[in-house]
């Protein structure tokens, strides 16, 4: 039932649906359940275009990006390699990857993932050096109950001394 009060109804109900339109086939919800199980135990058939919508995020590793990429193409059929590289390019923030992936396009989906583990890689080796250089310069063990020197351009006081 329709309510006249109800102007969002009356809009919704006015618009002309186009002649192609099918309805969807799905169980008429009996009012017996939660609406929103009804809804979501329903698949929503994935299609290429949902992939140009995903986007590395800023504290996102690539390695963590590309698998997430990588799950989200499956099960999409009929999907063009060269849609896949430009989701790629577009999605990612590593630019030398992006810059690679723009000179070489990648024929199957295999040569772009062993081709994103390169950069992986190199992202990883750089989180590791970035991590050594910021530790302290200090290689040297400490042995318990060791004096260490302060001030005095390491050299040890009076104080220190006894």
């Amino acid at each position: 039932m329709v309510l006249e009060e109800d102007h969002f109804s009356l809009e919704v109900m006015a618009v002309l649906l186009p002649r192609d339109f099918k309805q969807p086939k799905m169980e008429k919800y009996d009012g017996s359940s939660d609406p929103v199980d009804h809804l979501s135990s329903k698949r929503v058939k994935k299609i290429a275009i949902s992939v140009m919508q995903l986007a590395q995020g800023k504290d996102e590793l690539l390695k963590d990006f590309i698998v997430r990429f990588n799950r989200a193409t499956l099960g999409i059929k009929e999907l063009h390699m060269s849609t896949v590289v430009t989701a790629m390019m577009s999605g990612t923030r590593n630019p030398h990857f992006k810059m690679s992936l723009s000179k070489n396009s990648s024929n199957t989906m295999h040569e772009l993932l062993r081709r994103g583990e390169k950069y992986v890689d190199l992202e990883e080796a750089y989180l590791i050096t970035k991590g050594m250089k910021d530790e302290p310069k200090s290689n040297k063990r400490k042995i318990p109950g060791e004096l260490e020197p302060q001030n005095n351009r390491g050299r040890l006081t009076q104080d220190e001394m006894k």
